[in-house]
C-alpha cells in the first residue's frame, strides 16, 4: 500500500503538469493560425481546353496572410470558379487567380479577408497615387493643426492663438485594395488625379480614419511588401514646429551654413 501512494501522486502531478502545458501550447498555435489563410490552389494541370473547371481539380492551401497574391480566391469562394474555364493554362499546385477564370465576376469584396472594410480613403497630394497598384502598402501620415489660446499680462486685451502643426503616422500598415473601377484591377487611363483609393482596415480603423479625413491632411508613403520595420506608429515619432525651429535639437542648428563661392573654380 506504501508503494502504492508515491506512484498515484506521481500520476496526478504527471496529469496537471501535461494539461498546464497543454493550455500554454494551444494559445501560441491560435496565434500563429491567425497569420495564415486558405486560398484556392489548383489539384492538377488546369487549361482552357479542359472545359468547366470541377471541384476535384481544386485543392485548399494555407498561405501566410503577408504572402497571398492580390487576386488569389478565398477558398470560401470556390463556388465562383467551379463551372467556368481557366483563360491560361495553371500549373499544377499553383495559385488560381480571379484573372486566370473566364467569366468570373470580379468584385471588390473579395479582395477582403475576414473581419477587413473597405474605406476610401482621399489623401492631399496626389502626386504617390499615380504609381500605386492594387496589392501595395502603404504608411498613412496625416497632419493636423491645434489652436493653443494664450493669455496676455493685460487681461483687457485680445489673448493670442498660436497654432502648432503636428505630423506623426496614423496607420503604419495599410493594402490598397483598389484603384480606379472597383474591380481591383489598375489601369493605365485610372490616373489616380483626385488622389483617392481604397484600402483595407478593421472596422475600428475604419472608423478612425473617416473621423481623420474630416480633421487632417493625409498623405502616403509606399512601403516595401511584406516590410516587417517601423509596424507600429511609436516607431516613427512625431514632427511639430520645435523639429525645427528649437536652437538646442532642432533641424536648423545641426545644419551648417552654405557659402556660395565667387566663380565656379572657387573653393
Amino acid at each position: 500500500m506504501k508503494n502504492i501512494i508515491p506512484l498515484v501522486v506521481a500520476i496526478v502531478l504527471g496529469g496537471v503538469a501535461v494539461f498546464a502545458v497543454s493550455r500554454m501550447i494551444r494559445p501560441a498555435e491560435n496565434e500563429r493560425e491567425g497569420q495564415y489563410g486558405w486560398v484556392v490552389s489548383a489539384a492538377k494541370e488546369i487549361t482552357p481546353k479542359d472545359g468547366p473547371i470541377k471541384e476535384t481539380w481544386l485543392m485548399k492551401r494555407r498561405v501566410e496572410l503577408a504572402s497571398i497574391p492580390a487576386k488569389a480566391i478565398p477558398w470560401t469562394q470556390i463556388n465562383r470558379v467551379v463551372g467556368q474555364t481557366s483563360v491560361r493554362a495553371i500549373a499544377r499546385n499553383d495559385y488560381v487567380l480571379s484573372s486566370d477564370v473566364a467569366g468570373m465576376e470580379i468584385r471588390l469584396s473579395g479582395a477582403l479577408a475576414e473581419g477587413e472594410w473597405a474605406v476610401p480613403v482621399t489623401f492631399s497630394d496626389p502626386a504617390l497615387v499615380r504609381f500605386l497598384q492594387p496589392g501595395d502598402e502603404v504608411a498613412i501620415l496625416a497632419t493636423s493643426v491645434t489652436q493653443e489660446i494664450v493669455p496676455k499680462t493685460d487681461a483687457s486685451e485680445q489673448p493670442d492663438v498660436v497654432e502648432t502643426r503636428t505630423t506623426s503616422v496614423i496607420f503604419p500598415c495599410v493594402r490598397i485594395l483598389d484603384i480606379g473601377k472597383g474591380d481591383a484591377i489598375r489601369r493605365d487611363e485610372d490616373s489616380g488625379g483626385n488622389g483617392t483609393v481604397v484600402v483595407a482596415l478593421t472596422p475600428q480603423q475604419s472608423a478612425t480614419l473617416i473621423a481623420a479625413q474630416r480633421n487632417m491632411e493625409l498623405y502616403p508613403a509606399l512601403r516595401r511588401p511584406s516590410d516587417t520595420h517601423a509596424l507600429k506608429r511609436r516607431d516613427v515619432g512625431i514632427v511639430t514646429d520645435a523639429t525645427f525651429n528649437d536652437k538646442k535639437t532642432g533641424l536648423k542648428s545641426n545644419l551648417e551654413p552654405v557659402m556660395l563661392p565667387d566663380s565656379a573654380t572657387n573653393k
